[in-house]
């Protein structure tokens, strides 16, 4: 059977549960496909390798929780995906120990009404992606080897049900697993709020040397440089611009943002970290 895995990674974790999954199909001998959204792909041309598979596919799609939302580039991927899907689904996260938000519930329900049998699903706590510069990160030390075992207990558990046939499809709203409290604010959250309440980004134009590195490195591919980086509405607030720029020439007050993300995580307490989601007879 063949597999596909989808996913978007600013910050290297959701690609490293990524790398982890396409080893442990290629164990149960699955023919695995991989893309990074963030590589200047095609969507079309991932989308048409898609529909072009043999009649029963597999398709892990992952991304980071941004505002309690996958990112944008993930869901846009989706959206396009061919309707009448004749295959499976395994969407998976990775969030960095504030929330996970109600993101994986919103990747499966796209697929549901694609029409791809969502038979499982995973919440995997990595580092906080924005806290690179302290000493000690929310989600420090994930992915670990522990997260790395609950993600091959997942492969093993669809892969297990892809054989039994008819596999069975996880009942969605175990994915709702937030207190709704909780949970309802959130879907009026999005990335347009992110831009409003986390730190802006400058441009020190006497720092920069227009080597267009921030420009390569975006995964919303919402960089342009004329001569100094401009960042247009697909921003996603990654920072990877600013956290991989040699010279430092992107910069942002960061100086309150691990207090209150902090703050946040205590508020939410969100339990247990990390989980799998898969279908019980």
């Amino acid at each position: 059977m063949e597999a596909f895995i989808v996913y978007c990674s600013p910050a290297g974790t959701t690609r490293k549960i990524a790398q982890r999954i396409s080893s442990t199909l290629a164990h149960f001998g699955y023919d695995v496909a991989t893309y990074d959204l963030a590589q200047n792909l095609d969507e079309a041309t991932v989308g048409y390798d898609i529909k072009h598979a043999h009649k029963e596919h597999c398709l892990f799609i992952g991304s980071p929780v941004y505002a309690c939302h996958p990112v944008p580039i993930v869901t846009q991927f989706i959206a396009q995906l061919p309707d009448n899907a004749d295959g499976y689904a395994v969407p998976f996260v990775t969030w960095g120990g504030v929330t996970s938000g109600v993101a994986l519930f919103e990747m499966a329900e796209m697929l549901a009404q694609k029409s791809y049998a969502v038979i499982g699903a995973a919440k995997i706590l990595a580092v906080h992606s924005l806290m690179w510069r302290y000493q000690h990160p929310l989600g420090a030390g994930h992915p670990d080897e522990a997260d790395e075992k609950l993600v091959d207990q997942l492969v093993a558990a669809v892969h297990n049900s892809i054989i039994s046939q008819p596999p069975l499809s996880i009942d969605l709203s175990t994915l709702n697993y937030l207190p709704e409290p909780i949970r309802e604010p959130m879907r009026t959250i999005d990335i347009n709020y992110a831009r409003q309440v986390l730190p802006q980004k400058i441009v020190n134009k006497n720092r920069c040397t227009a080597c267009n590195i921030c420009k390569a490195v975006c995964p919303a591919h919402a960089i342009t440089c004329d001569p100094f980086p401009e960042f247009n509405q697909n921003c996603i607030m990654c920072y990877s611009c600013m956290r991989l720029c040699p010279e430092s020439a992107i910069e942002a007050d960061f100086s309150k943002l691990e207090k209150w993300l902090t703050k946040r995580a205590q508020e939410f307490s969100e339990h247990p970290p990390s989980a799998i989601f898969v279908a019980h007879d």
